[in-house]
């Protein structure tokens, strides 16, 4: 089969939202079946600047066609005209408009998949409010799903979206919590969908004997000293989880891990506020942050940047972390919480968090927070407890495996398709 997916911007330096979560399955898609990519040469979605050059691209198995985007984006407008529409009393028009600024506008990708919508089995579109989508959508809506990226925010409020959600013939999402809030918040209910998620690549459980490690992980002479003639316990640290990531980042003892952006506003700052409480009390623990640093973080300690690794060391990260967090509010993917699982470490995560509050409970693998008094008497309870510690995370394990392996959501990726198809 031939597949179009069409989203707002395309790329490996996209790590949140419906358009990482494109890359993810059109990578995956492209071992089985032809992908088309159909996006823009933008990569900020605060400027749509046309960054990338227009043309096609082979990207890992799939074509990736991209197209100019003829407007600038003016953050102030955008957020001026929000602030009106928050009167119920507006119109579809200044819906539109909103639409309008809020962008991509490209032309050439409408006029393309107007000429070239038949070379495709299904077309699939990724964000519900992007003008990528409300535009197009219209051009073979029977042969079309919708991966909508629903959080229940103001925008979510405009009569535009429930309208919206019923012209493609089937939706796929990335979370439950979003099939419910469009079941029970806009009402959308009697079409095709499927709970499509994302995968995990999950590493095996494995030993890291010193022959196989990295020269740069290899013990130091204050370590070798330590080994000869401590006892078992006083040198795990050499021998148990994760350890090429303790050695590289000469982390001795218990950590709590978060990975991800750190940028305040995605629960960063208020996790790292929660975690100086919790050291004043138990100040033998240290909170790694390993991720693109986009804030100033607070000089301390207990405080280590772990910086940007690539994929394979980060699972290590999280296989050598006590615990990892999640302090998002609105992270529908929760790639690293289940990144997290499916190494066995136990996630602690943000109650707002809706998506990561399910899988934590369908897994039964990890606790969550409401406020700061919560953060810490959890956190110390993970912390202090090995045995939860590993029940959790041989929970998360098998969660991880039964659910979120790429087989299993290409799985739930073709049914939908069938269903499509066979309509």
């Amino acid at each position: 089969m031939k597949f179009a997916f069409i989203t707002p911007r395309y790329g490996a330096e996209i790590g949140t939202g419906a358009e990482h979560a494109a890359r993810l399955l059109a990578e995956q898609v492209a071992d089985r079946h032809d992908v088309d990519v159909l996006t823009t040469c933008a990569r900020d979605p605060h400027t749509w600047n046309n960054d990338y050059p227009e043309g096609s691209d082979r990207v890992r198995g799939a074509l990736v066609r991209r197209f100019a985007v003829n407007q600038s984006h003016d953050d102030a407008a955008l957020k001026q005209l929000s602030e009106r529409l928050s009167d119920p009393s507006h119109g579809r028009a200044d819906e539109l408009e909103w639409v309008r600024r809020l962008g991509p506008s490209s032309p050439g990708l409408l006029d393309f998949l107007k000429r070239q919508h038949r070379n495709y089995d299904a077309l699939l579109f990724f964000s519900l409010y992007h003008a990528t989508t409300v535009h197009a959508l219209n051009v073979a809506p029977e042969r079309s799903i919708l991966f909508p990226h629903l959080r229940l925010d103001h925008p979510l409020r405009f009569g535009l979206w429930a309208d919206l959600l019923r012209v493609p013939r089937a939706l796929g999402y990335l979370s439950a919590c979003e099939r419910t809030l469009a079941h029970e918040y806009l009402n959308v209910r009697r079409m095709p969908d499927e709970v499509v998620g994302i995968g995990i690549d999950a590493p095996p459980q494995q030993t890291y004997p010193r022959h196989q490690q990295d020269p740069a992980d290899s013990p130091t002479p204050d370590e070798d000293e330590l080994s000869a003639g401590a006892t078992e316990e006083e040198v795990s640290y050499l021998s148990g989880r994760g350890i090429p990531f303790r050695r590289r980042h000469r982390l001795y003892g218990a950590f709590a891990l978060y990975g991800g952006r750190i940028e305040p506003d995605n629960g960063c700052e208020e996790m790292m506020e929660y975690f100086s409480s919790y050291a004043d009390a138990d100040g033998d623990a240290s909170l790694v942050l390993m991720g693109v640093k986009m804030m100033k973080v607070p000089d301390e300690p207990y405080i280590r940047m772990a910086g940007v690794l690539p994929d394979r060391e980060r699972m290590v990260a999280y296989e050598a972390a006590d615990v990892t967090l999640a302090p998002a509010s609105d992270d529908l993917l929760a790639v690293s919480l289940l990144e997290s699982l499916a190494v066995g470490t136990p996630v602690l995560a943000s109650a707002r968090n809706e998506a990561a509050i399910e899988h934590l409970r369908r897994a039964n693998a990890g606790l969550y927070y409401r406020d700061r008094e919560e953060f810490v008497e959890t956190l110390r309870l993970l912390m202090t407890n090995t045995r939860l510690r590993e029940e959790l995370g041989e929970n998360g394990r098998q969660y991880v495996r039964q659910n979120h392996r790429w087989d299993a959501v290409l799985g739930r990726f073709e049914r939908l398709v069938g269903r499509v198809r066979r309509s």
